[in-house]
């Protein structure tokens, strides 16, 4: 008999917390709305999955294997059967060390153990119950954020009326991926895993803010009762932006557009979903070992000498590359290769393909396409996080998003054998 629960934990940190999102610490002065962990756990008589989503720009790779471990300890769920998913919002708070804010040691241990809590929780809470599953799609939201120049190279955030500016440069995945369940006995609503492609940089300001991800759950949550885990797709060159469009594309509107838009498709899709009261859960995982693009010796001697000069508040692009490609630097020595834990999972004919990449949107449409099911849902920065994973074409060209640092690091076949490892899972899961 299939299970399912879901369990909501707060970790909206205190005030005056720097929160990452741009090149230089943003101390928070309030809540516009409050940081959640949302896990949604599945299980059969054999088999368990947590689906979990973090309102957090990223996750360190270390935090989330602790998180899972303690999760496992605390329920009927092994770690091996944990995806764990930050949405990358841009208000949230100091989860990672990101360009110019570092991360909060005790604030990551909050995390950690809400997160651990909010499976345990989930599991200890769950009910038989019945599921389902649809693809949707969401227009006019989303936008590949980087352009094609005249001159051979790529822009990202490029003006398109601007001289020199030919094209976007990729694709967007408009593709809304809906998972519900209900309980068995009544019918009511438990909750929805809720996948969706985009950078999550719609409200900004200096308040804490889930964004879109967490108004899409509050709008499901008020609509039906129960809340929506959200699942960030391969959105590391997507975004809402689109200077063409005259429609709220930032702050509270934006917000409210978006989560009315995605939540109307939502429950167009559960009205005509047929629930199931078994599903077969499967997993399979492997950590893949991805090699490191390296900075120059002459880049690194022109760093140390900006790094030297720059004053310890200087949060200027210039400064802040430099110090990035030096902490860089002293990683890849350290660490040799990156190690990303890939997990995919299938619960009944939903597929989930996941790793810790912030993919390029090419990559998740790639996977979706080799797929051997008709509904994959893509998830970036899941189980950890090794960064922009743009394309080998992006790499050559330039633009923000490949920009060598910390988080923009992996070498150029990376985006490729990720997929390849997330397609040999997926075909495993058969």
């Amino acid at each position: 008999m299939l299970h399912a629960g879901y369990s909501i934990a707060d970790i909206t940190p205190a005030f005056g917390a720097a929160g990452p999102g741009g090149f230089a610490p943003i101390p928070r002065k309030g809540i516009h709305d409050p940081l959640r962990v949302r896990a949604g756990v599945f299980t059969s008589d054999d088999a368990a999955l947590a689906l979990v989503g973090v309102d957090a720009v990223s996750l360190k790779t270390e935090d989330v294997t602790r998180a899972r471990e303690m999760a496992a300890a605390l329920s009927p769920i092994p770690a091996d059967g944990i995806i764990i998913a930050a949405s990358h919002v841009h208000t949230g708070g100091p989860s990672n060390d990101v360009l110019g804010t570092p991360s909060d040691p005790h604030y990551r241990e909050q995390i950690v153990r809400q997160i651990a809590t909010a499976i345990a929780e989930a599991a200890r809470t769950a009910v038989p119950a019945e599921i389902a599953s649809a693809s949707g799609r969401a227009e006019g939201l989303a936008w590949n954020r980087r352009w094609k120049m005249a001159d051979g190279s790529q822009a990202t955030h490029a003006d398109p009326d601007a001289e020199g500016v030919v094209e976007r440069a990729g694709p967007q995945d408009p593709e809304v991926l809906l998972l519900a369940a209900r309980a068995a006995d009544d019918g009511r609503i438990l909750g929805f895993v809720g996948n969706f492609t985009c950078h999550v940089t719609i409200m900004g300001g200096p308040l804490f803010a889930a964004d879109y991800p967490g108004a899409w759950s509050d709008a499901m949550e008020a609509a039906t009762g129960g809340p929506l885990v959200f699942l960030n797709g391969a959105m590391g060159d997507v975004t809402q932006v689109n200077k063409k469009l005259n429609r709220p594309q930032k702050g509270s509107d934006g917000v409210r557009r978006f989560a009315r838009m995605l939540s109307g498709e939502s429950l167009r899709l559960l009205a005509e979903m047929q629930f199931a009261d078994a599903a077969e859960i499967v997993t399979a995982g492997e950590t893949l070992r991805v090699g490191f693009r390296h900075p120059e010796p002459e880049q690194l001697e022109r760093d140390r000498e900006t790094a030297a000069k720059a004053a310890i508040d200087d949060y200027s692009r210039e400064a802040v590359f430099a110090r990035e490609r030096l902490m860089l630097a002293e990683y890849t020595v350290e660490r040799g290769e990156e190690a990303c834990p890939m997990i995919c999972a299938r619960i009944g004919d939903l597929a989930i393909a996941s790793g810790p990449g912030q993919m390029f949107c090419e990559f998740g449409l790639d996977c979706k396409s080799r797929s051997p099911f008709a509904k994959t849902m893509y998830v970036s920065l899941a189980n950890g996080n090794a960064g922009y994973v743009p394309t080998p074409i992006a790499i050559a060209t330039g633009g923000y998003e490949p920009t060598l640092c910390r988080g923009s690091k992996l070498a150029p076949e990376a985006g490729g054998q990720m997929v390849a490892a997330q397609v040999r899972l997926l075909e495993a899961l058969r």
